[in-house]
């Protein structure tokens, strides 16, 4: 089946572009050319660069190859540039390519112009192959940088939290309890009502302990097991939020590896705050599925939806970092996330995790 080759041709000679068009033909691709033959004609071709490839001709009576070179590198275009000579010195040919030129091709030896074009659009693939691998890469290197700096500003503010709650709450209440007991009188006429109190305070700290702990780990995960936490959570934000909870699910081992659970576990905690805090949504469907091979979790909100590429971009800048760690958490458990939401349309987050189960022999 012939190739598809978008090419333009710098030459004044008719005659010429028609038989390096056919050559290429010839050696399977289909081109669809235009010929150029000024300056003026050529810098009005790069305004709208639809080329995969360029064929200039060195020598042009107003006009030449090496200038079309330099006009084409200065607009910052990556398209690969053949030149096409007749008498092109070993010198000059040296300089042509020190300039930047693909490649060059005599006129008197066209079979070489479509193995020259095939390797220039190799070469332009890969290049192009490997810059996106380096975008990919500095926009990883990136997020890692954002993550951390967020971690240690999520460790500090969760450091300053249970500090406050400790103090604020459970100390001043022990405090009081014990204030309270240094002055029971067991024969006096209050002390019924008093030890009372006292019992209730020391319930309402215990109460604010498991709190703390449940907001930490769930105890649930651990004894329980992911569907167990997760239907508790849900519950537990649905009363908080005002929102209706559903949770469905099919399929799921009673355990799985420990790594799966605490993953989905926190994505799903994650999805299920922020839909507590922005959503604004009504009802709620959390989906739990197992497979042989895959666990699928998926958080759906009626609510007011959101621009993910714009949360995205905030999160890389520093902002709210849920997105993110969401992203990261799933990529680091080998699993994949995907957010599908817009202003005013319903939000749905769905996570795929290889299914590890519990005990399973690692290779």
């Amino acid at each position: 089946m012939p190739t598809p080759l978008k090419l333009l041709i710098l030459e004044d000679n008719t005659f010429d572009a028609e038989l390096e068009v056919g050559r290429l033909q010839a050696a399977g691709y289909d081109c669809d050319w235009k010929q150029v033959q000024t300056r003026e004609e050529f810098e009005a071709s790069l305004d709208r660069p639809e080329f995969e490839l360029i064929l200039a001709d060195y020598n042009l009576p107003n006009f030449d190859g090496l200038s079309a070179l330099s006009l084409l590198r200065e607009r910052g275009l990556e398209i690969p540039f053949v030149l096409i000579s007749g008498t092109l010195g070993e010198e000059r040919a040296i300089e042509s390519l020190k300039a930047g030129a693909t490649d060059y091709v005599m006129k008197e030896r066209l079979e070489r112009l479509a193995p020259v074009v095939t390797r220039a659009l190799n070469d332009r693939l890969e290049r192009a192959n490997r810059n996106a691998a380096q975008q990919a890469l500095r926009d990883a290197h990136r997020r890692l940088q954002a993550l951390s700096v967020r971690l240690l500003q999520v460790e500090e503010t969760e450091r300053r939290r249970i500090a406050r709650e400790l103090h604020d709450g459970i100390g001043q209440l022990l405090t009081a309890v014990k204030l309270r007991l240094a002055g029971l009188n067991p024969s006096s006429a209050d002390y019924g009502p008093r030890r009372g109190e006292c019992v209730a305070a020391i319930d309402d700290a215990l109460e604010q302990v498991r709190r703390v702990s449940r907001d930490l780990r769930p105890s649930q995960l651990d004894d329980l097991g992911l569907l167990a936490a997760l239907r508790s959570h849900l519950d537990q934000q649905a009363s908080s939020a005002g929102f209706k909870p559903n949770f469905m699910h099919e399929g799921v081992p009673q355990r799985l590896a420990a790594e799966i659970e605490t993953t989905c576990f926190r994505i799903a905690q994650e999805a299920l705050t922020n839909i507590a805090r922005h959503a604004q949504a009504s009802e709620v469907w959390v989906t739990l599925a197992g497979t042989e091979e895959e666990l699928r979790l998926e958080v759906r909100d009626n609510g007011r939806g959101f621009d993910v590429a714009a949360a995205r971009l905030r999160a890389t800048a520093g902002s709210s970092m849920g997105l993110l760690s969401m992203e990261e958490r799933a990529t680091l458990a080998g699993g994949r996330l995907a957010i599908d939401s817009a202003l005013s349309r319903e939000t749905r987050l769905s996570l795929t995790l290889p299914l590890v189960r519990a005990g399973a022999e690692q290779v």
